[in-house]
């Protein structure tokens, strides 16, 4: 058997700081936009902007909206095959399609189960409170949406219990998905054409993956967080970040944890460029962290400041991005001392120095981010009162 080949660099490298700003930078203000209520995630695909909500009716249906660049509605697309079904995770692929993935009712025709595999590691977290969902929802649903809005085609998968979906990432041919099942970390992999591969186990309740990447060999980058043993490699911390790659077979081939001694980490974001933000949490004392990692899983630049953890980053155009609810002054900003915690977005260049805030008053929680060449960073971000609004760097 081949052995894994593992990683566990210097927690030294890990929290070395950023490139500083080499001037004093002034806090910008971008723009905010109205998204569709409820709306739980957005994609790109086009000149459109795509958002998802659960509707809370008879059979708990699942609706698409696509916006154009001038927030006119361009399509909505009801999911409803009869049976309950959620939505939990939303992806685009390299030709625009729109792919969802969540739980859904057994129906009268299902993939049938596959066997899983397992890495056995005792632990104990625990995950959202799944008690609105009917016990019969114990399928991993995927469904696929073309960028003009037609449901192209739904799979299933039934599992031992009902699933949660963290992420969601496709390729041209193939796709891979991060949540849990039973409280475990699973990751699943499938054709395109809905051949679902074994529903790979990768650890126990103790650890939690948020973000898979797909990458173009079959293997798996995912990012999340963890209090046990991970691939022989042990806590440091609390609870340790964890950034790992998982070949197309479905075993762990490298693992590198970011620690705080007596503190907690987690990565909530990650790209395939291995650009990843998440909280750093010692006693009282919250800040968010970003990070640039090589492939090689050796971290080039990082940063931490102040904030509640919540986070989203992106590369894209050259840069690199955080959106983060900050909670105070920001070393190198002027114009920015919040009172309470508010978002804002840094730009970094390719040494992690910041060259740009961007504010967006009234809204809180970042819960996108993504990058369009005809406007630039666009995301999406809630406000203290729930409501869910769009966002761009450029001042209307």
């Amino acid at each position: 058997m081949r052995r894994a080949l593992l990683l566990l660099l210097p927690l030294t490298l890990i929290s070395a700081p950023a490139t500083a700003a080499p001037k004093t930078i002034k806090v910008g203000l971008g723009s905010i936009y109205s998204a569709p209520s409820d709306s739980e995630s957005m994609v790109l695909t086009g000149k459109n902007s795509v958002f998802f909500r659960n509707l809370n009716n008879e059979s708990s249906d699942i609706e698409l909206i696509a916006l154009d660049q001038g927030q006119n509605q361009v399509w909505s697309t009801l999911i409803d095959s009869g049976v309950d079904e959620i939505a939990m995770a939303m992806a685009i692929d390299p030709l625009g399609n729109i792919w969802l993935s969540g739980a859904s009712a057994q129906q009268a025709t299902v993939e049938s189960s596959t066997p899983t595999i397992g890495i056995d590691n005792p632990d104990n977290v625990s995950l959202d409170n799944l008690s609105e969902l009917r016990p019969d929802m114990s399928n991993v649903g995927l469904w696929k949406i073309s960028p003009t809005g037609e449901l192209l085609a739904t799979y299933q998968l039934e599992v031992p219990s009902i699933p949660v979906i963290n992420s969601i990432s496709v390729t041209h041919s193939s796709l891979s998905i991060v949540g849990a099942i039973d409280l475990k970390p699973f990751l699943l992999t499938s054709s395109t054409s809905g051949v679902f591969g074994k529903v790979a186990f990768l650890g126990t309740a103790k650890s939690e993956f948020n973000i898979v990447v797909r990458n173009s060999d079959g293997s798996s980058t995912i990012y999340g967080s963890s209090s046990e043993t991970i691939a022989g490699k042990k806590v440091a911390g609390l609870r340790d970040g964890i950034l790992m790659k998982v070949s197309k077979s479905g075993s762990i081939t490298s693992v590198l944890r970011s620690s705080a001694t007596g503190g907690s980490r987690s990565w909530l974001s990650g790209d395939s460029t291995f650009l990843t933000s998440g909280p750093v949490i010692v006693g009282k004392k919250i800040e968010t962290a970003i990070t640039k990692f090589t492939s090689k899983f050796v971290p080039t630049w990082t940063l931490r400041l102040s904030g509640t953890g919540a986070s989203q980053s992106l590369s894209a155009n050259g840069n690199s991005y955080l959106a983060f609810t900050s909670r105070g002054p920001i070393s190198g900003i002027t114009g920015w001392k919040p009172t309470k915690p508010s978002l804002v977005v840094l730009t970094f260049d390719s040494k992690g120095a910041i060259k740009a805030a961007t504010a967006l008053p009234g809204l809180v929680k970042p819960l996108t981010l993504h990058y369009s060449s005809s406007r630039g960073v666009i995301g999406l971000a809630s406000a203290s009162d729930g409501t869910v609004s769009i966002f761009t760097l450029v001042s209307r």
